[in-house]
């Protein structure tokens, strides 16, 4: 019976696999989109907005490479985030809460204890005159972490605990608010057919824009920090879009169509928002405290059409040019989460370092991408090999048999790291 059992089970696999095909573009997506990310964090000691640490002297390049990467690099990667939560809820349906805390919230407790520490052992040095060794700063940093006042802003603590690894935190508690709403839909079988076709149009695709629109312009006034609620509600509104993007096929063939629209869109936003920035310190601080009014609703606009505008051509662009097979793509998705854990801190500790060098800013960013980013990358293929620090970086634990497989990655990444 048991050679029985298991041939069913490969059937009813197969059948998964040829009824949900795996889209290849979205790999790809995710694995540029975190990519991006590395790189972003890179360039923070040479821009002029605050960071863990800075230059002597920062570049305007830099800074419009933040102005314009900011408005959408993390939308993008909640919109990847939601399309892979949707296929791991459809293929982990029993163990799918217990899963999402194994490769979520362990990682992030851990991170807080041991990966974030350091970052914040250089932002001491650099901005509040800290002048004892890393020891002693840890001795002092739990008292005051923890005696921050955030008020009601709860998710603040994301943040100040987590530095960039709010992700973690954030992602989980988007899905622990939206699965069961989703599962609920699906088991009382409401029939959104007349919105979904009304969204799948060529041009209905930009009522999407009216939540976030709505989220922006209603939250922002009252939540204006960064990462506070008012952003975590647009996040969470673009990982719910993760789910449509699964649900209706035609919605990714509308983004397609539509891809150099979306791209010209998103320019102009990108050009209006600007000249907005540049009128001055009194529309500026509209922007960083807005008040209720036509300048944050023309705020909000902008802001909304840049970050849909621009995922939705990047995804678009993946759709048509990235759906296809490689090697690199399995071992590379398996990393970006540990890599992601490592590569902040990594690059605010050989940071701090490097930008003392009497060099051009430029010769330092290439030094800072050129080393911190390797070495996360080369301490993942170290820690990956041991079950222990697997499961604290949210992998999956690996038997005796699984050697040879991990070995074989080990040397597509490895020799990815030599090439670069």
């Amino acid at each position: 019976m048991l050679p029985i059992v298991i041939l069913s089970k490969n059937l009813k696999l197969k059948i998964m696999k040829a009824q949900n095909p795996r889209l290849y573009y979205i790999d790809w997506l995710r694995i540029l989109a975190f990519g991006l990310l590395f790189l972003f964090h890179s360039w923070r000691p040479f821009d002029h907005y605050g960071w863990n640490i800075k230059n002597t002297d920062q570049s305007a390049i830099f800074d419009f490479l933040t102005f314009f990467t900011h408005g959408w690099r993390m939308d993008l990667i909640f919109l990847i985030s939601g399309v892979g939560t949707w296929f791991a809820l459809n293929s982990r349906k029993s163990s799918f809460y217990f899963d999402r805390i194994k490769r979520l919230i362990i990682p992030f407790i851990f991170g807080i204890i041991f990966i974030i520490p350091p970052q914040k052992f250089y932002e001491a040095i650099s901005f509040y005159g800290f002048q004892g060794d890393y020891f002693q700063f840890l001795k002092a940093w739990p008292v005051y972490a923890f005696s921050q006042d955030f008020g009601a802003s709860v998710l603040f603590w994301f943040g100040h605990l987590g530095a960039h690894i709010y992700y973690l935190p954030y992602l989980f508690t988007m899905t622990v608010l939206v699965v069961p709403v989703y599962k609920s839909i699906q088991n009382r079988n409401f029939n959104f057919k007349n919105l979904e076709n009304l969204i799948v149009t060529p041009w209905g695709v930009f009522l999407l824009l009216l939540p976030l629109i709505i989220i922006r312009y209603g939250l922002k006034p009252i939540f204006p920090g960064y990462t506070d609620w008012a952003d975590f509600f647009s996040y969470m509104c673009i990982f719910i879009y993760g789910f449509i993007f699964m649900k209706n096929p035609g919605f990714v063939e509308i983004i397609k169509q539509r891809m150099w629209l979306f791209l010209n869109i998103g320019i102009i936003s990108n050009v209006l928002l600007l000249y907005y920035i540049k009128q001055g310190d009194a529309q500026m601080q509209l922007s960083m405290k807005p008040e209720y009014g036509f300048n944050h609703l023309y705020l909000s606009v902008l802001s909304v059409f840049i970050s849909f505008c621009w995922v939705m051509f990047f995804v678009g662009l993946a759709a048509k040019k990235l759906n296809f097979n490689h090697k690199f793509i399995q071992p590379a998705n398996t990393a970006i989460l540990p890599i992601y854990i490592l590569h902040q801190t990594k690059i605010v500790v050989f940071g701090y370092y490097i930008i003392q060098l009497n060099a051009s800013i430029f010769v330092k960013y290439l030094l800072i991408a050129g080393t911190a980013i390797p070495s996360a990358i080369m301490l993942y293929l170290a820690l990956k090999r041991f079950n222990l620090l697997r499961f604290l970086f949210g992998l999956k634990t690996e038997t005796n048999k699984s050697n040879e497989v991990l070995s074989e990655q080990n040397n597509i990444l490895l020799s990815q790291v030599r090439h670069w």
